[in-house]
């Protein structure tokens, strides 16, 4: 199974990474809460792997957070836009099919 497609649907589930310039813009994001993208209320959450993630406060220190329910249409640049608000992104990562 594409863990990228939804199962019933069989269209994109909308993940995102972004990557910030700096931790301290990570709080800004969660701070600025609700987002909406794209004319859709989207879910970011901070993105910590696997093995981190069973480190206390690894969630402290990242810069990458995973955003969910982007639109399948939804271009680079409207996260760019819309994200930059609460600092600079580095690196904005579309999950391709």
């Amino acid at each position: 199974m594409d863990a990228t497609k939804d199962p019933n649907t069989k269209c994109s589930r909308g993940f995102r990474l972004l990557t910030y310039a700096t931790v301290q813009e990570v709080g800004a994001e969660r701070s600025a809460r609700p987002h909406k993208v794209d004319g859709k209320v989207v879910e970011p959450k901070t993105a910590v792997s696997r093995e981190d993630s069973q480190r206390p406060g690894a969630h402290l220190t990242m810069k990458k957070i995973f955003v969910s329910g982007i639109k399948e249409d939804t271009e680079e640049y409207h996260l760019r836009v819309y994200f930059e608000q609460c600092g600079k992104s580095e690196v904005i990562e579309i999950m391709k099919d």
